[in-house]
């Protein structure tokens, strides 16, 4: 019997086989010519013939039972059994690979009822197509209007009528089905999730979490925000959005400088608020994309957490807004979510300036106003599948913009028709290009960093990852998660409202090879892979790498710029004025100390000195005194000299005839009185001889007698005046010789003088010696005043515990400054490496808390000494490096990873070193 006249005979012959793919895979063994049908996730198998096997491989949901029993047949003539795909349901449904309904103890076909659900509904697009919702699975699919004329007789007409009707063939219409059933559009069928597939590193950068279905919730609250979309709230809106704008840009500079000092501050502590609040703004965004959706009358599935690069966010399914007729409604749907950004970042704008000055609510606006802005910045990108390349397809109307630009040249480039609007095809032409090349840039970003810090710091176990990764990735034997190529997720990316629907595809009729052919390629696959693994390992090897030796290090201070500041003597620490982590120049004040014995001992200095300069001004009176006296003795005695050398001459004079003035005027005088006598006596004689001839009267002789005695009398006196003058200068000038001797006698005033002076010496001597001591004593006074002699950091805590602490010298350390521009760090490198290491190498340094941030580093020393190391495992030598911290990141005590370079090396010799140093193989090649 023919298959063809057994096809007629079974109703069950026209049953479309499903597709096993997802939960089994066939597998040929290697020691005989049998087949396996292997579960994917679990141990079950099934052994297979090779025919069996063959019939198998045309289980993918697109052949009816009939169609590949036909094909069998003229695969293998006529040693195939007519009931052998039968047979084969019948046994592998006994094994649990298919549960078809029992008829008569033979598996029968699934359901014909090929209908659509009651809950799929038809949207016309205005751009010319047709979206078929499944508000149940809430699954779409896009399609023309050849497809869905087909798709709406589903139901109405016999699977045989539809394709007679519209001439299709009958791959192309189950795979058409089949289509329709993976996204659970027909009765009884449920929407395929898609499988897991094997474990990849790049599954990491993005994953999401679904968390609830909100819908229920938004309906129940979407009256109550209705008016948010009134033209009256979008006018005040974009009015104050605009406002803000201009003000916004007007403080740009604030706003940079800002930022800059709150980093300077703050260092990496504001990241996780910053994290925080761009959480909260992207879970606003999201809600508003969602409540548009709403508003429009359109589902909200699911909400829920989404991670990418492990950096957490927020994403809301809002596919829906693909049934919007309106292009300006599936625009607002995207758009929500950036305005609501926009108006976060306004409102804290206003906060940030209405706000005091280092208030927490300044800061937090600041930071909160800079996250939304960052979260708009990236939402914005039309190049990755977030805000702005949905806004770019509402506003295109293009659906699928991505898949089908790169489809676009992938046709373009095999010379395949392309059947896009000549209109359509300038926008793929420009998009697919930069989509591309921000994708390469941001992968390969990625990609190079992590290869770039596994290898600086991980080399040896991320090559040992990576290649049992690779083994079990490509291993054939290793389960592999099922893949439905047809099923799609429901899922929006990142940060985005909607994904798009899929479009059918109506795929050609390929003839598939035998199931020994199938086995036989697959065996000289897993060969082909292996070698290309080995080849692409071999080609790897001779990749040039940079051989680093080094290991964990912890920084310390260089010496030559770091101060230890110890106080003088003992004191009590009376002030500090400055704090841990403050950056001080030299000479700048960092403490002052108080010391009560140096107090008291000042004092009684000060005293001393203040009772010598009393003393020395006494003796300086008592100098000034005696110079007085002895001016006014000088002086005297001169005249007095003087005066006696006068009196003496006058004396001399008077024995030589030489008479003074005054005795000149008395002998004038006399002489005068002398010369008045002979007149007057002549006179009385005539006078008496004419009173005896009684010529005149007796009076007038008696008058002139009288005259003339007087005369007589006056000369006398004036002789005797003269004598008496001339003794009285003879005893003054004796008198006056007398007293000269008698002051110089009794008046030393040089005596005094040299007394005093000899005072004065003396307490200027004591005054000088105690000035130097109280002035020895203010430099210790002074010294309390402790200064930085060097410009650094300082590096001690809890200074403020020092206060009014008492301190000894030499013993107690006050606080510690050093100069953090360069660090330095002691290597432990084992004996074997010592050989890679030259002074003056370059060495790379990566932190703990930046070990994606290199440092740049340089060896210094090589300390002449082997030693063991801690652990007492390894010989090693001690090398000395500095690290540039001119940033000012680093701090001692840090710890790290220093890798000194030695050369230039190929990846296999490498590999040679790291094999060398985990295994001693100098043991087994030249002995103990």
């Amino acid at each position: 019997m023919k298959s063809g006249e057994q096809s007629h005979q079974n109703p069950w012959h026209n049953w479309l086989c499903p597709d096993i793919r997802p939960n089994w895979k066939i597998q040929k063994r290697r020691e005989s010519d049998q087949f396996v049908l292997q579960e994917l996730q679990g141990n079950r198998h099934i052994i297979l013939t090779s025919t069996e096997a063959s019939a198998l491989k045309y289980f993918i949901g697109e052949y009816q039972l009939q169609q590949i029993q036909a094909k069998i047949h003229q695969e293998f003539k006529e040693e195939v059994s007519p009931n052998l795909v039968i047979e084969l349901i019948e046994k592998i449904a006994k094994a649990g690979v298919l549960t078809p309904p029992n008829n008569n103890s033979k598996p029968t076909p699934p359901s014909r009822d090929y209908r659509l659900k009651p809950e799929v509904k038809w949207f016309e697009h205005p751009d010319g197509h047709w979206i078929l919702r499944n508000r149940e699975d809430f699954t779409f699919i896009q399609m023309d209007d050849f497809s869905k004329a087909i798709t709406s007789d589903l139901g109405k007409l016999s699977p045989t009528q539809i394709i007679e009707k519209y001439d299709i063939a009958i791959p192309k219409f189950n795979q058409h089905l089949q289509l329709l059933a993976n996204q659970g559009m027909l009765v009884g069928t449920k929407r395929q999730k898609k499988p897991r597939g094997k474990f990849t590193p790049f599954q990491l950068l993005y994953y999401q979490i679904p968390l609830f279905n909100p819908d229920s919730w938004l309906t129940q609250h979407i009256d109550k925000l209705r008016w948010i979309w009134t033209r009256t709230f979008a006018f005040i809106l974009c009015t104050f959005i605009t406002y803000s704008t201009v003000v916004g840009l007007s403080q740009k500079t604030e706003i940079i400088a800002m930022g800059q000092k709150l980093w300077q501050y703050y260092d990496t502590s504001l990241i996780l608020p910053f994290a925080i609040l761009a959480m909260v703004v992207v879970s606003i965004h999201e809600l508003s994309h969602a409540f548009t959706l709403k508003h429009y009358g359109g589902i909200v599935p699911e909400i829920g957490l989404f991670f990418m690069a492990l950096i957490p966010s927020a994403y809301t399914d809002t596919t829906d807004a693909y049934c919007l007729m309106k292009r300006r409604q599936r625009v607002f749907v995207v758009a929500a979510g950036v305005l609501c950004q926009i108006t976060i970042g306004a409102i804290a704008l206003w906060l940030w300036n209405l706000s005091a000055a280092d208030t927490w609510l300044h800061t937090g606006s600041y930071l909160l106003m800079t996250a939304a802005l960052f979260t708009v910045a990236i939402n914005l990108n039309p190049l990755s599948k977030f805000d702005g390349y949905y806004l770019a397809v509402a506003l295109s109307g293009i659906n699928n913009l991505r898949d089908r630009s790169f489809k676009f040249y992938t046709n373009l480039l095999t010379a395949k028709p392309i059947p896009e609007k000549l209109s359509v095809q300038v926008w793929l032409a420009l998009y697919a290009p930069f989509s591309f090349a921000y994708l390469l840039f941001v992968f390969g970003f990625l990609l190079f960093r992590i290869i770039d810090w596994s290898l600086m710091n991980l080399f040896f176990w991320t090559l040992t990852l990576i290649t049992i990764w690779a083994i079990y990735f490509y291993s054939p034997r290793t389960p592999m998660t099922a893949t439905n190529n047809n099923a799609t997720t429901n899922n929006s990316r990142p940060l985005s409202p909607a994904k798009e629907p899929p479009n059918p595809r109506l795929l050609p009729d390929t003839l598939l090879t035998s199931a020994v052919e199938v086995g036989y390629l697959k065996y000289l696959r897993f060969w082909l892979k292996l070698g290309l693994i080995t080849s692409i390992l071999i080609a790897c090897g001779f990749i040039p790498t940079s051989f680093e030796v080094g290991g964990r290090v912890e920084l310390e201070t260089r010496e030559g710029a770091r101060e230890i500041i110890r106080v003088p003597r003992v004191a009590v620490v009376k002030e500090i004025t400055v704090k841990p982590g403050d950056y001080v120049q030299p000479g700048q004040i960092v403490a002052k100390l108080s010391s009560l014995e140096l107090d008291r001992e000042i004092a009684t200095v000060e005293e001393q000195l203040n009772q010598a300069h009393q003393a020395l001004a006494a003796a300086k009176t008592e100098q000034i005194r005696a110079q007085a006296q002895l001016l006014e003795v000088t002086g005297v005695a001169a005249a007095t000299e003087a005066k006696a050398k006068r009196e003496k001459d006058r004396a001399s004079a008077l024995i030589t005839g030489k008479l003074p003035p005054e005795i000149q005027v008395l002998e004038t005088q006399a002489q005068r009185l002398q010369a008045q006598i002979p007149e007057i006596e002549d006179k009385l004689q005539r006078y008496q001889d004419l009173s005896q001839q009684g010529a005149i009267s007796r009076e007038r002789k008696d008058n002139v007698e009288s005259e003339l005695k007087d005369i007589q009398s006056a000369l006398a006196a004036k002789n005797q005046e003269i004598e008496s003058a001339k003794q009285q200068q003879r005893d003054r000038a004796t008198d006056l010789q007398n007293e000269t001797s008698s002051q110089q006698t009794t008046i030393d005033a040089s005596r005094m003088i040299a007394q005093a002076e000899t005072q004065m010496t003396a307490q200027q001597n004591a005054i000088a010696t105690i000035e130097k001591r109280l002035k020895q004593l203010q430099t210790q006074q002074e010294s309390l005043t402790l200064r930085s002699t060097k410009a650094g950091i300082i590096l001690t805590n809890d200074l403020d515990l020092r206060r009014n602490q008492e301190l000894k010298p030499g013993e107690d350390l006050l606080l510690e400054i050093a100069d953090l521009t360069e660090l330095t760090a002691t290597v432990e490198i084992k004996q074997e490496d010592l050989e890679y290491v030259e002074i003056d190498k370059p060495v790379t340094f990566r932190p703990l808390q930046a070990k994606l941030r290199p440092y740049k580093a340089t060896v210094k020393r090589i300390l002449p000494k082997i030693q063991n190391d801690p652990n007492q495992l390894n010989r090693v030598a001690l090398v000395q490096i500095i690290v540039n911290n001119s940033d000012g990141k680093l701090n001692p005590g840090a710890s790290g990873y220093a890798k000194i370079w030695s050369e230039q090396i190929f990846l296999y010799q490498r590999l040679g070193r790291e094999l060398m140093r985990l295994v001693p193989l100098e043991r087994f090649m030249w002995g103990e």
